[in-house]
């Protein structure tokens, strides 16, 4: 049968369906009542599947909104930044019927047209690109049709308004997408008192001086408009995906000002009010092209490619007194790479995954004003590995290999790096009720290109900030376990312990080395930094699913060595609670702003 929707705005769908009642011949006998509770979740070694309820379906707004309301035991969906991460904090690559969902599909999704939600562990299929953790929605699918979806959101205590207008139409094998929306927000309450110390060897030639600074926000305006343009059109069979996305995007921060009442515990500066202005806009291009192809049941193929500009421009005027920084820059960027991946499945239970991966970067900078200079950076990098993936009915374990190579030019610093990157895992199911999973991963974290950049700049009266172009890549191990309890249709509950460090990490040091013997803030590789993690997430329904609270309990340690080593422990709690009446719903949250924390310095 053909299934048809057309609609704009208001989505109308036009299918009929037709009913005959026959005669029954066989006399009738009374049977005993049998009640049968349809299980709406299940899980496997591998895999777990949510069908949402209809309730659920019909007040979410969005793609993320379904998320938050079906309260997936291996998701935390923070209610704020709309964020989807796994019970361990971990990033959740979101496809929509198999292709990558962007940002714009989510927001434009009609939830009503969701059949189940697919949360996947290192899945074997192509389409999926080697993602360790997919969420996959499962969409009703229409032979011909489309929607057009307005949307529009108010937010409260920050002046902050959104508009959106999300089109798709399919016809066939061919889908189109077109999104557009506008952001305006402006905010009179950033800013927060601050107290800072300094000691100075000899401070502008005075000798030894230590100096108290406190700073607080006396007038504060912030205003930013940002627009997006997204178009998309996919061809889409059992066999072959293609995909070309491409998409623009502005942002104007025209305001981005603040006045400081700055006062100093010694009569070294005389208490005085500083000013600044600032703002900055943002252009940016982006391409994505995208191919999938299966060669059979044993054999598939994806490779994606991309390219990327962006050109920024950003002006900063501070004034004290007769002191005055002016701090502009203009930066364009252009980024491109490739990565295809081969995935060979000879049967049941082998899943081999060899490939690559190319970027190359290249940046020009130029500042002006009390610092002038101009830098170029190129950043090549380079991947290459394998993944191998063995599953039985009750249990799978696999791992990843790779080498990584960059190379990276800062203005003339050319600083060459090689190292191996990995993971193994294991999962065990005993049966659709009970998952563990537990993983170790290894690799090499880059430092970010401003801490390598080597310009100097100007913050205030007391303090310059630079890069380091020496900084080394350091080495960090996480591992993970995680267990999953679906008892039934009412309780759902997941539970994770994680461990990770960072040897030789990248800090800040302070050092009175900058002109007039002031403090220059600089990075460099000193000490290690470790936490370990314990998280729940604890959900019930009640009256029969209208009613749903969740709570997520956190314990988290965390240690340093080195410069500013100290221990420090925390405990919070989140609370999420889900009411539906009618067509409506109540929906709630208490995310405390500070855990109760305790820091300690070790002996």
């Amino acid at each position: 049968m053909r299934k048809v929707i057309l609609s704009s705005l208001f989505l109308i769908p036009l299918l009929g369906y037709s009913q005959t009642e026959i005669p029954d011949s066989i006399e009738g006998k009374e049977l005993n009542e049998v009640v049968v509770e349809a299980s709406n979740q299940r899980t496997s070694s591998t895999s777990s599947t949510y069908i949402p309820m209809s309730r659920q379906k019909n007040t979410a707004s969005d793609a993320i909104s379904l998320l938050s309301q079906m309260a997936i035991p291996q998701l935390n969906v923070d209610p704020a930044s709309q964020n989807v991460k796994t019970v361990s904090g971990q990033a959740v690559s979101i496809f929509i019927d198999y292709v990558a969902a962007s940002a714009q599909d989510l927001s434009g999704m009609r939830t009503t047209d969701v059949k189940k939600v697919e949360y996947l562990i290192y899945p074997t299929d192509p389409r999926f690109r080697g993602a360790q953790y997919v969420i996959n929605f499962v969409m009703q699918k229409y032979e011909w049709g489309g929607y057009t979806k307005l949307s529009a959101d108010k937010w409260f205590g920050v002046n902050r308004s959104e508009a959106s207008v999300y089109s798709k139409f399919s016809y066939k094998r061919m889908t189109f997408d077109l999104y557009a929306d506008e952001i305006y927000l402006t905010n009179r309450h950033t800013g927060t008192q601050s107290t800072e110390t300094f000691r100075f060897p000899d401070l502008y030639g005075k000798g030894p001086q230590t100096v108290e600074r406190v700073s607080i926000p006396a007038a504060l305006r912030y205003r930013n408009n940002s627009n997006d343009i997204t178009f998309r059109a996919l061809y889409n069979t059992d066999k072959t995906q293609i995909s070309n996305t491409l998409s623009l995007a502005f942002t104007s921060i025209p305001r981005n000002d603040a006045t400081t009442s700055l006062t100093y515990a010694n009569d070294f500066l005389p208490g005085s009010t500083a000013k600044s202005v600032a703002s900055s806009n943002n252009f940016s291009l982006n391409y994505n092209f995208e191919i999938y192809r299966s060669f059979g049941e044993k054999l598939g193929m994806n490779i994606e490619s991309r390219y990327n500009y962006d050109h920024n421009t950003s002006n900063s005027d501070y004034t004290d007194n007769d002191f005055r920084i002016i701090n502009d820059a203009k930066e364009d960027m252009h980024y491109v790479s490739a990565t295809p991946c081969l995935v060979w499945n000879p049967n049941n239970h082998n899943s081999l995954m060899p490939y690559m991966h190319a970027e190359y970067s290249t940046t020009k900078i130029n500042y002006f004003g009390n610092s002038p200079s101009h830098q170029d950076y190129d950043i090549w990098g380079y991947m290459a590995g394998v993944k191998y993936t063995y599953q039985q009915s009750q249990w799978s374990a696999g791992g990843l290999v790779g080498w990584v190579y960059a190379d990276v030019d800062l203005s003339g610093t050319r600083i060459k790096d090689n190292y191996p990157q990995g993971n193994v895992f294991g999962t065990y199911s005993p049966n659709d009720k009970n998952q563990v999973e537990i993983t170790y991963a290894f690799g090499k974290q880059v430092p970010d290109t401003y801490q390598k950049s080597p310009n100097m700049l100007q913050q205030d009266e007391l303090m310059w900030y630079a890069g380091t172009p020496g900084l080394d890549n350091y080495w960090n191990h996480r591992a993970d376990a995680t267990y999953t309890w679906l008892p039934n249709n009412k309780w759902q509950l997941s539970l994770n312990g994680a461990y990770f460090i960072a040897d030789n990490r990248v800090t800040s040091i302070y050092t009175p080395t900058a002109p007039n013997g002031t403090m220059l803030r600089q990075y460099l590789n000193d000490g290690n930094f470790s936490w370990t993690t314990v998280t729940a997430n604890a959900t019930a329904k009640f009256l029969g699913g209208k009613l749903i609270a969740r709570v997520s309990p956190m314990y988290t340690h965390y240690s340093t060595t080195g410069e500013y080593a100290q221990k420090m422990d925390g405990l919070q709690c989140t609370a999420q609670l889900t009411w539906y009446f009618g067509n409506f719903y109540l929906f709630g949250w208490y995310i405390p702003l500070h855990g109760k924390t305790s820091a300690r310095h070790p002996e």
